[in-house]
Parts: C-alpha cells; structure tokens; sequence
C-alpha cells in the first residue's frame, strides 16, 4: 500500500506547492478535489490548459496523481440535470486521461424526499453504466465512494455489481460508514476484489452516530490499525489517501501541522508486523538429518 492526501486537506495552496509538499513529509501521491476554491478540475487552468506541465511536474517530484474527485451527483429524477451531472463526470475522465491519472472519484450520493433508497440506488447504477465505457476507452477506472445517503459497502457492492464493468470500482471510507454503525471487518471482506481508493479519515461520533469532530488517524474511533490489517489480509494494494475537509471546516488545523503526523503515523502502521504466535520453543518443522559427524562414524 501507498500513502496520499487529497487537497482539500489544503485548500488554498496552489497545484506546485500541493506536490513539492507531498514529497517534502513523504507521501508518495495526491488527490485532486478542488485547487484554491475551484472543485470543478476541468476548469483549473494549470490543469486542463498544460497537462502536459502537470504531468512533468508529478514526475519530477517523483509523485503520483493518484486521483481526480468530482462532484457529480447521478441519482436525481430531473433528467436535464442528470445528464448535466453525468457530462460534468465525463469532463474530468477525458482530464485525467489527458493528465494520465488513473482514478476519477464520485460520491455514491443523496436520496431525493420524493424517491427511495432502492430506486436512487439503481438509477446511479444505470447512468454510471452509460459512462463506463467511456471510461474505460480512456484508460480511466471510476471509483465510487460511500457518503450522503449510501453509506455502507451493501450501497457500494450493489452499484458494481449492476454496472459489472472493470471500469467502475470502489472507494472505502471506514469513517463516513460509522454513521450507520458498519465496521472495517464487515466491509473490507465484501469489498475486497473490487477496492481501488480507500480514504483514510477519522472522527468522534455521539451515541446517535452523528460526527461530533474530526480527529487525525488513530486519534478518533474509528480503528484504523485493524483496517489496515484488514486491507492487508485481502492484498489490497492501492492507495490510502488522507481527507481533511480543511475546506469545508476551516477551524481544522493547518496542513503543515497534520501531514506530517499523518504520514508518520501511516507508515508506521503500514511496517508494523505481528508477533507470529506458536506453542513450540523450537521450529517443529525443523528436519532431523543426522549431523556429519554422525555420518563420518
């Protein structure tokens, strides 16, 4: 596994200084949600205008573009709007191919008060199966991700499983399910073939499951320790991006003071190995050969 953090960890520095900072404290990626207020990518110019730029700039730094998030929103009942969410997603698969980044991310979504969680859940499905092979002509895989009103790895499974395209995968966010009370042994196990992005945030939550306040990895309760281990043990060998909504809670603290306790703490968890545990104070798989002086006799 390898480590990033989106930029919304910090929204106001600009696309150079998201990257040499990124090689600075040690991540090995970044994710793109958004550049100095702009969250649409398409229409970041350093972006859409040189991708050719943004590209030799990753590479210089020796740092990947892990991800393009978006905010597309495909489970609405007006259709004109659909189809605008759904253009809008198309947009930033053509950027990421344009800047070869291999992941574009979307939010699974919100329920309309007029319609139900089965039917919101199928209509995302059949549009993102409209754009999967668009996708997939790009070289681009869209990854879905738990948050609105779909919040456990049953809402992630079903949409995959109906859109069934190696174009359209999974984003885990063990934090974002503790709302509804799921836990990483339930959800890293059914995901597992189809994760391409976990999203490393964490919190603490009141007895109803409501987010009271962000916390830094490790610090709130969700148990980031047995995630990883859980990732470990499916072979799960993508990204763990670090999220701070920095930009939306601007009361958090500065990236300068979190990115490099998050990296720490990351790697330190990422080298951790158990104690192998066993009953014999010898190898019981130990060969009995004769010894050569034995043999000589």
């Amino acid at each position: 596994m390898r480590i990033g953090f989106s930029s919304l960890v910090a929204p106001e520095w600009d696309l150079e200084k998201l990257v040499a900072q990124a090689k600075a404290y040690g991540f090995d990626g970044v994710e793109l949600r958004g550049i100095q207020g702009q969250l649409h990518l398409p229409l970041v110019p350093e972006l859409a205008g040189d991708p050719q730029a943004t590209i030799k700039l990753f590479g210089e730094h020796g740092v990947d573009l892990v991800c393009l998030g978006t905010s597309a929103s495909l489970g609405g009942l007006v259709r004109r709007e659909v189809a605008d969410q759904r253009a809008k997603l198309i947009e930033t698969i053509e950027l990421a191919a344009s800047l070869d980044c291999p992941l574009v991310r979307m939010f699974a979504g919100e329920i309309p008060p007029t319609s139900t969680h089965q039917a919101t859940i199928s209509r995302v499905a059949a549009v993102l199966g409209s754009v999967a092979d668009v996708a997939a002509r790009h070289r681009v895989t869209v990854v879905v991700e738990n948050g609105g009103d779909m919040l456990n790895s049953r809402d992630l499974w079903f949409i995959a499983d109906a859109v069934d395209h190696p174009a359209v995968r999974c984003c885990w966010n063990p934090c974002h399910a503790m709302a509804c009370n799921e836990r990483s042994t339930t959800a890293v196990p059914r995901l597992a073939g189809r994760l391409s992005l976990v999203h490393v945030c964490d919190a603490d939550f009141d007895e109803r499951g409501c987010l009271t306040n962000y916390q830094l990895p490790g610090q709130g309760q969700v148990d980031w320790p047995r995630a990883i281990d859980l990732l470990r043990g499916v072979v799960y060998r993508g990204y763990l991006v670090f999220e701070w909504p920095k930009l939306w809670v601007p009361s958090l603290a500065d990236p300068d003071t979190v990115l490099p306790a998050v990296a720490e703490f990351l790697r330190t968890r990422l080298d951790h190995r158990d104690a192998v545990l066993s009953a014999y104070k010898t190898d019981k798989h130990k060969p009995n050969l004769p010894t050569l002086a034995e043999t000589a006799d």
